[in-house]
C-alpha cells in the first residue's frame, strides 16, 4: 500500500472533500481522486461514498482510517526518534566486549559516560577476542572492545588501556615450585595448565610466545580447557592448574595472597586493548561520543 495514496485518502477524510485535500498536499484534485480510487481498486471496496458534494466515509474507510491514524503516528514517533538520534547523544549504544575489559575495563566507563549522557543506555556482549571482531566486521555489532589488534583495513582499531600477561598458579597448590626464582618453560610445561578457549587474545599471545621459543600448546600439559577469563581464573583459584592471564584480572587476588605470580620471563608481556569499529558504518552522535570518550580516558 503506497503510503502517498493512503495520505491522501487520510486527508479526504478529515476535510471531508477532495479538493481541500488536494490543496493541503499540494496536488490536483483529480490527482487524489485518482491515489484515492487506486486504493478502492487494491483493496477491493469502496471507501467513500459521494452525496452531491458531500463525502462520506464507508465502513471500509472508517476502518482504513482508524490504521491510518496509527500509521501516521507511528511515522510520526519514528521521524521525532530519528531526529533525536541525529542531533542528540541520546539512544541505545551495543557494545561487543572480550571477556578482561568486560569486567575489568568496561563498567567504569559506563558508569563516567552514562552520569555524562543520561539518554543513552547500552547493551553489552561479551565473548572472545575473535567471536567480536567478527561481528563488527559483519556490522552485527556497532563497536567492540578486543584484546589485540585486527588486522585488515576495514575495521578502525584505537589502542586503550595496557594490560600485562602473567603466570598465576593458587598458593595452596601441591605441585607449585617451591623456588622462589625464575621458572624455566621446560619445568612449566610438565604442570597441570588452565587453558582459553581457541580465539582467546590471551591464548593467542601464549601461543606466539611459545612459538618464539620453539615450543606449542601440545607441549604443555593441559588439564582443563576454559571458555572465559573467570572461569579460568576460578579453576586456578581452586588448585586446578596454573594459567597465563591478565594481571588486571588477577591482582586483588594476588595482593591478597590467594594467588600467587610465578616468575616466568619468557611468559610475561603487555598489550593493549583496543577499541574497534567498522569504517563503513554511520557513527551517530551516540556512537562517535563513546568513541572519543575512550579515546580521551
Amino acid at each position: 500500500m503506497d503510503i502517498r495514496k493512503l495520505e491522501a485518502f487520510y486527508n479526504v477524510y478529515e476535510l471531508q472533500n477532495f479538493s481541500k485535500a488536494g490543496e493541503v498536499m499540494y496536488l490536483s484534485q483529480p490527482t487524489i481522486s485518482s491515489h484515492v480510487a487506486n486504493l478502492e481498486a487494491e483493496l477491493g471496496v469502496k471507501l467513500f461514498d459521494r452525496l452531491g458534494r458531500r463525502v462520506i466515509p464507508t465502513q471500509a474507510g472508517e476502518i482504513l482510517y482508524r490504521s491510518a491514524v496509527a500509521i501516521f503516528e507511528n511515522v510520526k514517533q519514528a521521524r521525532t526518534s530519528i531526529e533525536v538520534l541525529r542531533d542528540t547523544v541520546a539512544g541505545e549504544l551495543v557494545i561487543g566486549c572480550s571477556t578482561i575489559p568486560a569486567h575489568h575495563m568496561l563498567p567504569e566507563y559506563l558508569a563516567v559516560f552514562g552520569a555524562q549522557y543520561s539518554q543513552v543506555s547500552f547493551t553489552v556482549h561479551t565473548s572472545d577476542s575473535g567471536d567480536v571482531i567478527a561481528k563488527v566486521t559483519e556490522g552485527q555489532w556497532p563497536v567492540g572492545i578486543v584484546g589485540h589488534k585486527p588486522e585488515g583495513e576495514d575495521l578502525a582499531a584505537h589502542a586503550l588501556l595496557e594490560d600485562e600477561t602473567v603466570v598465576v598458579a593458587s598458593r595452596g597448590a601441591s605441585w607449585l615450585p617451591r623456588s622462589s626464582g625464575p621458572v624455566p618453560v621446560s619445568q612449566l610445561a610438565l604442570l597441570p595448565w588452565v587453558m582459553r578457549e581457541r580465539g582467546s587474545a590471551t591464548r593467542q599471545a601464549l601461543e606466539d610466545t611459545l612459538g618464539r621459543i620453539g615450543l606449542s600448546l601440545q607441549d604443555i600439559n593441559v588439564r582443563c580447557w576454559v571458555d572465559g577469563t573467570c572461569e579460568a581464573v576460578a579453576h586456578v583459584l581452586s588448585g586446578v592448574g596454573l594459567s597465563v592471564t591478565s594481571e588486571l584480572a588477577t591482582r586483588q587476588l594476588v595482593e591478597s595472597g590467594a594467588l600467587v605470580r610465578l616468575d616466568v620471563p619468557e611468559l610475561m608481556g603487555r598489550r593493549r586493548f583496543h577499541l574497534i569499529y567498522h569504517k563503513g558504518r554511520q557513527m551517530f552522535p551516540a556512537y562517535k561520543a563513546f568513541v572519543d570518550f575512550c579515546l580521551s580516558r
